[in-house]
C-alpha cells in the first residue's frame, strides 16, 4: 500500500493538516496512525458516569506513574527534577485534546527572537508576522472565544467567537492588578460560542464539566476528524487505530519510504509506504521515533546528524500560590469549571531575560462547596458562616525556562502498558530557577496586599509534561536543530516533524494555539498554496 502522505498521531496537527489538504485536493491520500484507540465523545452516558464517579472515560489512556518502591509503574525520570509524564498527555485517537484546557494564546513578537534579545536559548528561524496570518486560521478553526479588542499581541483578524466575561468571582484580583496598574485580560479559549453557522457542535453551555464536554463545545481532534469523514466524500482520507508506528523506513539517505508500525490487535507488523510522512506525534514520542528510526545512514536516528535529536527539552513550571482573605462578604463561589481571568503583564520583553510568566485566576481559585457541606448536614446559619469567610485565594501561573543540550528524552528498550516503548526523561531545572520564583512571588505578593489577602505559602510547583517542547527543533543549519523552517528534517527530503517539539522556545503560554497555525502553514507549504 502506498498513500500520498502519512500523519503519525491524530491530535489537533493531525486534524489541522489533513484538513486543509483535503480542502486543497479533495483527492488526496492521506492515512492517519494512531497507537491508541478511539474515546467515545459527547456520549450522554459517559457524561452521566463522570458526574457520579468523578472518572473521565479517557483515565485508562494515561501513562503510569514512575516505578516507586511497590509500584512497578513505567517510564524513568533521571534527572535533578522529576518531570512526570503521567495525567501530561493521552493515548487516545484525538490525542491530548481529549483533555486539554482549550487555552488558546499566539506567541509574542519577541518570543521568537529569545537568543537575539537574551542570549539564551534559541531563536526561530521564522518570525511573528510570518505566522500571523495563520494564527487567525488556528483561531476559526479551533472555535477560539476571545477579546478582539485586546492589544495585548498583534492580530489583523478578529477571535470568531466572544470572550467569555469575568466572572464575580474574578473582581478580587481585577481589582488589584488595576490599583497596581498590571494589565489583565479575558482568557482566550477554544469554547464554541454561540453563531449561525451550522455545526454539529454545541456552543459551551457552562456546565462545568470541561474535562468531558457532553455538547463538543470544546475542540477535541477525533470530532473534527470524524466530521470530515461524515461530511464529506474524501475517497481516500483514512485513519487506522491501534497502530503504534515503530520506526521510519528511509528508501535512502534521503528520501523516507515508508512507516512500518505494530497492528496492536494482531501483533502484526505492517509496513505502509508513502511519498510523504509527518510525524505529528507530541515532543516526546515524535523525538523517540526519529531515534528508533536508525540504519547505514543515519546510525543514531533520522535527523540526528548534529546530536540535537531529543535535547533541549523544556516544560512551563506550573506554579500555585494560596493566600486567605479574612472575610467573602460578596459570597464569592466558583462559576465556572475554566478560568475566564489572564495577566500577561509579565509575558513581557523586560522579563524575557529572567524567563516570562503568566497569571490566572483559577476557576476553583473560591473553594466553596456547599453542595458538599449540605450533604454534610451544614443548617443555613453554619452555611452563611462557612460562605462568608475567612476565604482561601489561589494565583496559578507558568514560567518560560529555556532550553539546555543536556535536557533530553530517549527510548527504553521496554514497553509500556498500551504497548509503546517506554521514555527515560533526563531533566534537570535550570539553578537560577529558585531564585526566579522568589522574584515571581515577591510580584504576586504586592497582588495578594491589594486584594486585602495574605500569601500564606510558597508556591507549589508542578514540572508535568503537559506542555513539553522542543526535543527537534526548528533552525536553519542542521547543527542546531532537527528540522528547517519548513517543518522539514534536516538532511531529509520529504520527512516533517510538526509538533510543540519543532518549538525553539515555547515562552509562557500554552503551545496549542501555535502548533495549530504550524500545521495550517504547513499544510499551505506541501500543496503548493499561496499564503493567506
Amino acid at each position: 500500500m502506498k498513500v500520498d502522505t502519512v500523519i503519525v498521531g491524530s491530535g489537533v496537527v493531525a486534524a489541522a493538516l489533513s484538513q486543509r489538504l483535503l480542502e486543497l485536493d479533495p483527492n488526496a491520500s492521506i492515512l492517519i496512525l494512531e497507537a491508541g484507540e478511539r474515546v467515545k465523545t459527547k456520549d450522554f452516558g459517559l457524561w452521566q458516569h463522570y458526574l457520579v464517579t468523578g472518572r473521565l472515560p479517557y483515565e485508562p489512556n494515561r501513562d503510569l506513574d514512575y516505578p516507586q518502591r511497590d509500584a512497578p509503574g513505567e517510564n524513568s525520570s533521571i534527572g535533578r527534577t522529576t518531570m512526570p509524564l503521567q495525567g501530561a498527555r493521552l493515548f487516545n485517537y484525538g490525542g491530548s485534546t481529549m483533555h486539554w484546557g482549550g487555552w488558546s494564546f499566539r506567541l509574542k513578537p519577541e518570543d521568537f527572537r529569545l537568543r537575539t534579545n537574551t542570549g539564551q536559548g534559541a531563536d526561530w528561524p521564522i518570525s511573528y508576522d510570518d505566522l500571523e496570518p495563520y494564527y487567525g486560521k488556528a483561531e476559526n478553526y479551533l472555535a477560539v472565544s476571545g477579546d478582539s479588542s485586546d492589544t495585548t499581541v498583534p492580530r489583523s483578524t478578529p477571535y470568531p467567537f466572544a470572550a467569555f466575561p469575568l466572572t464575580l468571582q474574578d473582581q478580587p484580583l481585577a481589582q488589584a492588578c488595576e490599583t497596581l496598574k498590571i494589565s489583565y485580560a479575558k482568557l482566550p479559549i477554544a469554547r464554541r460560542g454561540v453563531s449561525a453557522t451550522p455545526s454539529r457542535h454545541a456552543p459551551c453551555q457552562t456546565t462545568g464539566t470541561c474535562k468531558y464536554c457532553p455538547f463538543g463545545a470544546r475542540y477535541v481532534a477525533s470530532n473534527y476528524i470524524d466530521d470530515m469523514r461524515a461530511w464529506n466524500d474524501y475517497r481516500n482520507f483514512e485513519v487506522r487505530l491501534g497502530a503504534a508506528v515503530e520506526r521510519i523506513v528511509m528508501g535512502d539517505k534521503r528520501t523516507a519510504a515508508a512507516v512500518e508500525y505494530i497492528d496492536r490487535d494482531t501483533g502484526d507488523i505492517v509496513r505502509v509506504e508513502a511519498g510523504r510522512i509527518v510525524i505529528a506525534a507530541g515532543t516526546i514520542e515524535s523525538a523517540k521515533l526519529l531515534l528508533r528510526s536508525t540504519g547505514a545512514d543515519w546510525p543514531t536516528g533520522v535527523g540526528n546528524a548534529g546530536d540535537q535529536v531529543g535535547r533541549n527539552l523544556v516544560t512551563h513550571p506550573y506554579f500555585v500560590f494560596t493566600g486567605s482573605l479574612p472575610k467573602n462578604p460578596l459570597k464569592l463561589q466558583p462559576e465556572m469549571d475554566f478560568p475566564t481571568f489572564v495577566s500577561r503583564h509579565y509575558d513581557s520583553p523586560a522579563e524575557q531575560p529572567a524567563g516570562k510568566f503568566m497569571f490566572i485566576n483559577p476557576p476553583d481559585t473560591v473553594p466553596v462547596a456547599l453542595a458538599a457541606k449540605m450533604q454534610a448536614g451544614f443548617n443555613r446559619a453554619e452555611l452563611d458562616a462557612y460562605v462568608a469567610g475567612p476565604l482561601p485565594l489561589q494565583i496559578h501561573g507558568m514560567v518560560e525556562v529555556f532550553g539546555r543540550f543536556e535536557n533530553r528524552v530517549t527510548n527504553i528498550a521496554q514497553r509500556n502498558h498500551l504497548g509503546l516503548w517506554q521514555t527515560a526523561v533526563d531533566y534537570s531545572a535550570d539553578p537560577g530557577f529558585l531564585a526566579r520564583m522568589a522574584t515571581i512571588k515577591a510580584e504576586l505578593q504586592r497582588i495578594y496586599i491589594a486584594m486585602g489577602a495574605t500569601l500564606t505559602d510558597d508556591a507549589t510547583i508542578s514540572w508535568r509534561a503537559d506542555h513539553a517542547g522542543s526535543t527537534c527543533r526548528m533552525s536553519n543549519e542542521a547543527k542546531d536543530g532537527v528540522v528547517d523552517p519548513t517543518l522539514r528534517v534536516h538532511g531529509t527530503d520529504n520527512l516533517y516533524v510538526c509538533s510543540n517539539a519543532v518549538f525553539p522556545a515555547i515562552g509562557s503560554i500554552n503551545p496549542t494555539l501555535t502548533v495549530t497555525a504550524l500545521a495550517l502553514r504547513l499544510a499551505d507549504q506541501l500543496a503548493g498554496a499561496r499564503a493567506p
